[in-house]
This record gives structure tokens, sequence and C-alpha cells, in this order.
């Protein structure tokens, strides 16, 4: 009898222990009870669920102000990448970059701990970005502020290092480890598997054929386009999610903006001449830099499909239907009339 009745205390145990997930949405009443009582806000503030891409993201409301509490996805950045993004932002900050910052709690620390179903999650309470994304219908107005905005950045990091030591300097590895990532989600696609396959081997003789080294260098956003900032009814622009940020050629970073331009806009001469204009105000382009901007361009998109492939989890649309609606197709394109 006490044998049977421990065996099923030992099975109902079994069922009630949680069962392991690998990505869990955290309730938004519980960060607010458990995270943001550490911070000084003011009244009683809100949190609700705002939006995923990489990480998660919520609106959080007091009677003042709003923000956004970023919370890391568990294995995606250790604690030394988003010390090194906080590190980053605030050095910014500090130096007149207009960008989205972290705010310290009532001890001084930027980062939280939260121990979640899969494993330790790190949390930032960022500044709100105020405005909004000019993905739409981006004026060339607009694009001179950003062009200027992000050569502010590079001439404060020029040569610089992160505490993470990120990097995208070795393309040959980049878009040859992109392709891996992408290739199981296009092999039964033999013109995509071709198209993707002859688009690299272009890319990179071109780059062997360059001196990268005479490329100015230094800490990067690494994903600078028009939904990574805002600009408010005044043109005050503010930049944010410096997630991918690394250490990589300036023209990398301003190639990631010219891609999305010149795929997503009727006028894009117009508005890239725009964001050069503006950029060139404060650092300018050599003539070798303006010359790669297509080919970067294709590296950076590139590099974009595999981290949504590898996180198939987070991107599961994107990779089920839009990495089949010609996404590869597209891009033969852009390097077929940009790149020759």
């Amino acid at each position: 009898m006490n044998e049977r009745t421990d065996t099923c205390k030992f099975e109902a145990a079994k069922c009630l222990k949680p069962f392991p997930v690998q990505y869990s949405t955290l309730l938004s009443c519980a960060l607010q009870e458990n995270v943001l009582t550490k911070y000084y806000l003011s009244g009683f503030p809100t949190c609700v669920f705002f939006y995923r891409g990489m990480n998660d993201n919520y609106l959080v409301k007091d009677s003042d102000s709003q923000y956004i509490l970023k919370v890391y996805r568990h294995q995606w950045r250790n604690f030394i990448d988003v010390e090194s993004e906080i590190e980053l932002l605030q050095y910014l900050k500090v130096n007149g970059v207009s960008v989205s910052f972290p705010i310290a709690d009532k001890k001084g620390n930027a980062i939280q701990t939260i121990s979640a179903p899969e494993g330790e999650r790190y949390s930032v309470l960022f500044s709100y970005a105020g405005g909004d994304s000019p993905m739409a219908d981006m004026t060339a107005e607009q694009s001179r502020i950003a062009g200027k905005e992000l050569a502010k950045m590079h001439m404060l990091t020029v040569d610089r290092q992160l505490k993470n030591q990120r990097s995208h300097l070795d393309f040959t590895a980049l878009l040859d480890n992109s392709f891996l990532k992408i290739e199981p989600f296009i092999d039964d696609r033999k013109s995509d598997l071709t198209n993707l396959k002859e688009v690299i081997v272009r890319l990179k003789k071109k780059l062997a054929s360059v001196p990268l080294k005479k490329l100015d260098r230094g800490i990067c956003h690494g994903d600078f386009h028009p939904a990574n900032y805002h600009i408010s009814e005044g043109n005050e622009i503010t930049l944010y999610d410096f997630d991918s940020c690394c250490v990589s050629y300036f023209a990398y970073d301003i190639a990631a903006f010219y891609y999305c331009v010149v795929r997503s806009y009727k006028n894009s001469k117009k508005i890239m001449g725009a964001f050069l204009e503006g950029y060139q105000k404060i650092r300018k382009l050599s003539e070798l830099e303006v010359t790669l901007l297509p080919y970067f361009g294709a590296v950076s998109f590139i590099w974009m499909i595999g981290i949504q492939c590898s996180n198939f989890e987070v991107f599961s649309h994107f990779v089920r239907n839009n990495i089949r609606s010609n996404t590869v197709g597209n891009l033969k394109k852009f390097v077929d009339k940009h790149c020759s």
C-alpha cells in the first residue's frame, strides 16, 4: 500500500513539473511587480507587451513618461553582449548622439536578470524614442537627418572596440555561414539555391579584389535602416535597436540603409542622395566606400536572412512564407543591377 502510494505521488510530481520551453512570453504584470519596482518611476507604472523582434519589448508608462522594457531572449545575448550594448549607448548619449538610452535602477544598475522558464534572461529599461519610423513615406530631409546622425556616431566610434569583441569583418565567413543557415529552407527550390550560390561567389570575388584595409572602421549600429530609428514631427531623430552593434567597416553600416532604400523606395536615388549628403557634412566618404555600398548592402541582407533562418522560432512566418516569395530572386536582381 505504501509503495503504491509513493509511486502515485512520484507520478503526480512528474505531472506537476513545468514542461521545458524554448521561448516563453513573460507576463506583463509580473514584470511590473518584480522588475519595474526597482526603478524610480512615478505614479502607478503600467506594462504591456508591445512587440517581438529578436527580443521581447514591453511598453511601460508612468505618470510622467513612457519607456521600452527590452527583455533579451535566453542564449541569444549573454551578459557581456548586453553590457557592451549598454556601454555603447551611454557613451553615445554623453557625446551628443540621439539614441534611446538605458535607464538605471535605484541601485544604479542598467541590467536586470530574470529567471525565466527556459533559463536566465536579461532586461533593460530604455527611454522611449519619440516620433515614428519613416519607413512608409520617408522624405529627403528625413533621410538627410538620418545620414548626419549615423555619421556623428561613426566619428565617435572610429577605431573603438566593444567589450564583447563582436565583429563583422570576415565577410567570407559571414557569407558562408549565412548560406549554411539559409540552405535548409530553400533546398527544395533549385533556382533559389543556384541564385544564392552565384550571388555569394560574385560578392566574395569582388571583396577579395579590393583593399578593404583602406576602409575606416569602428563600432557600427550593425542593422541601420529606417525601421530602427524614429523621427518626430519636429524632425528630431532617435536611433534605437543596437542589438546587432559590432565592429565593422562604416561603409557596411551605411550599406544596410542603402539596400533597404533601393529595394523599398521608388525615389531611391533622391532619398539615398540626401542621406549621403547629410552623412558627408559630418564625415567624408572615400570613393572606395561609395563604390562598395551595393556589395556591402547585399552582404548585409544575406546576413539578415541567415539570422532569421537561424532563429526560426521567432521568425517562422518569414522563413515559411516571405523567404519563398522570391526573396532570393529579388536579391539576385539587385546584384545584377547594382553590382556590376
